[in-house]
């Protein structure tokens, strides 16, 4: 399975793996548009995955809701900001939605990240319409990472995912995971080529996602 197969795959709603490098981060992450996100997602990707589950949209998405990158408030504050392979992280924020209980349970997770979909989408018609659902609807700090994507400026799982949502014409609301399997380090790339042929679940690199750009 190759690029197209990804690109339909995400664009049905359904799980693509994607591998940074060799020169990143050398890790594969499970992507699926966060509009398909169900509470049986979370816990398959939850006992399958085991990384950090993420939510992903734009740099400018963020912004427009009100929120700015982490690294720059703790680089303020004098604090190292840049990760070991060069790039600063891309956290913008954590939240919760406010019908949440705990945030942490599945049902908690995907209702966060269902509701985070349509903020997205809201911010691309009425920037000030989303700024204010966003401020009215969810609370800080929860336990759903919010990543903005720096297109263009930076070459992670984050802005990798945001370019196949692109090409798959769906809006840029992405959810993430690492694949770590049994593993106390990431899963080799080689083993994750044989897990994406058991579960049919297309893994594209890098380099082909961006030759979609």
């Amino acid at each position: 399975m190759g690029i197209e197969d990804a690109i339909a795959a995400f664009k049905a709603g359904r799980l693509v793996m994607i591998y940074d490098g060799d020169d990143r981060e050398a890790e594969v992450d499970f992507v699926i548009r966060a509009d398909a996100v169900t509470p049986t997602t979370i816990r398959w990707l939850r006992q399958n995955a085991g990384g950090l589950l993420c939510f992903v949209t734009t740099r400018e998405v963020g912004e427009i809701l009100g929120l700015e990158f982490l690294s720059s408030y703790y680089k303020r504050r004098g604090f190292l900001a840049t990760a070991p392979y060069g790039d600063e992280p891309a956290f913008m924020g954590y939240v919760n939605h406010v019908k949440t209980k705990t945030g942490i349970r599945d049902v908690d997770k995907a209702l966060t990240i269902r509701e985070l979909a349509k903020v997205v989408q809201l911010a691309q018609r009425d920037p000030e319409e989303a700024r204010e659902a966003f401020k009215a609807n969810f609370y800080m700090p929860g336990h759903v990472p919010i990543l903005g994507g720096r297109l263009g400026e930076r070459w992670g799982h984050t802005e990798l995912s945001l370019i196949l949502a692109k090409a798959a014409g769906v809006p840029p609301a992405v959810v993430l995971v690492e694949v770590l399997g049994d593993h106390t380090e990431a899963m080799p790339v080689e083993e994750a080529r044989e897990y994406s042929k058991t579960l049919g679940v297309p893994l594209v690199t890098g380099t082909e996602i961006k030759s979609l750009i």
